[in-house]
């Protein structure tokens, strides 16, 4: 007898069959998609670092996943204290001109901002979230990242981010489904 195998249990219906949908070949990417994540299998490097903090909340830069010829910068947000009338879903986050959190990023030595944005759907839990930013290359210099988030007492403030490695680790990104493999 096998770990799984039991007694069957009488009048149990075996399941329906299911049906199917393969993942057909690599087609145009469009700008709103996320990073591949049906086809590859990122490099993760990590790197733990506060970047912002206010009298209830922190903002943590995580590290980056890495992908083929994108980047994945991975921040979480803490909070101490939390709304109780549900707000906190994607509202914190938003455009200029509010009290949300506005995140961007600029070369460590310059001014020209470079183009992030948000992806992902993970809630997190009642007081933690996690924020997963696009970068559209791999960047080849370093970065800074700039955070304000007045609604939680945070004024500008930027952080120098550790962008070593990251081309090397574009290289090691595993491909899950090479072109060409049949399924």
């Amino acid at each position: 007898m096998g770990f799984f195998d039991g007694p069957e249990v009488s009048g149990e219906r075996g399941p329906e069959r299911p049906e199917f949908v393969d993942l057909g070949p690599p087609g145009p990417r469009y700008e709103d998609d996320g990073p591949p994540a049906d086809r590859y299998l990122p490099t993760v490097l990590p790197r733990v670092a506060q970047v912002a903090e206010g009298p209830r909340v922190r903002v943590v830069f995580t590290g980056w996943e890495v992908w083929p010829e994108e980047v994945t910068l991975c921040l979480h947000v803490f909070w101490r204290r939390r709304r109780t009338d549900e707000v906190y879903g994607d509202a914190w986050y938003a455009r200029p001109g509010t009290g949300a959190m506005r995140v961007g990023l600029r070369p460590a030595d310059g001014e020209r901002p470079v183009g992030v944005r948000e992806y992902g759907t993970d809630p997190g839990g009642a007081f933690h979230r996690p924020v997963r930013l696009l970068l559209s290359a791999v960047p080849e210099e370093p970065l800074a990242l700039v955070l304000e988030w007045p609604d939680e007492g945070i004024a500008e403030t930027v952080a120098l981010l550790d962008t070593s490695g990251l081309g090397e680790a574009a290289r090691r990104v595993v491909e899950i489904w090479p072109e060409g493999s049949g399924g």
